[in-house]
């Protein structure tokens, strides 16, 4: 009996070791947060006054973190009272429970970027790859994001996972990136809009290439 008991004590254990190296396997800061760094910035309530902080949103489960006076990093409390974030100079807006990284184009609209980042536990390790709307990251060397390379050499044994997926954002909506959204979006340059998916032309891949695309439109 006393070495069964033992015996599962050892089971334990080892059960809790892995949990905890599963734990320890989280992507690197530059990989798990939408910010390099924790930056000052403003958080605007649906109902209430703005709050100032040092503030990042962790793309890992789409919460918005904050430093206390301590200097210990937590997650905010009741995010869906949250309409939008700026951290330092860059726009977040939260919707459906995300939160979408803001590309202006005029002063209603323009590009929604979501981005999430999970281990992948299968994944191969290899280079960053573009597919139609989405961006496929999967390597343990280095992580791309708006052309610059961050390193995660830290975390050799582990491959992750960071999807970038493009929207349109019109006033508070998010919608899918396509003709007929582009066309609500602007309605101005509807004509201009069927022209470019008449001859041929795609939803963009990137955000540049979406940029280049809705400021080739006319709008008020």
């Amino acid at each position: 009996m006393r070495k069964l008991l033992i015996a599962c004590l050892l089971l334990c254990l080892s059960l809790a070791a892995m949990g905890q190296d599963d734990a320890s396997r989280s992507a690197s800061a530059d990989v798990r947060y939408l910010m390099p760094d924790f930056t000052d910035g403003m958080i605007f309530f649906h109902s209430g006054a703005p709050a100032q902080g040092k503030l990042n949103i962790c793309a890992e489960d789409n919460t918005l973190r904050f430093i206390d006076k301590s200097g210990v990093e937590l997650a905010a409390a009741n995010e869906d009272n949250i309409y939008k974030v700026r951290i330092d100079t860059v726009l977040f807006l939260r919707s459906g429970g995300l939160y979408y990284r803001l590309y202006k184009v005029t002063s209603y609209c323009g590009i929604a970027l979501k981005r999430d980042v999970r281990l992948v536990r299968t994944g191969k390790q290899g280079a960053f790859g573009t597919t139609s709307q989405t961006s496929s990251i999967r390597e343990s060397g280095n992580i791309y994001a708006d052309g610059v390379s961050y390193d995660i050499e830290k975390n050799k044994d582990a491959a992750y996972e960071a999807v970038e997926t493009l929207y349109l954002y019109k006033g508070d909506e998010v919608l899918v990136f396509n003709k007929r959204n582009l066309r609500r979006a602007f309605p101005e340059s509807k004509d201009a809009i069927d022209a470019y998916f008449k001859g041929g032309g795609a939803v963009p891949a990137t955000v540049p290439e979406a940029l280049a695309l809705m400021n080739s439109f006319k709008y008020e």
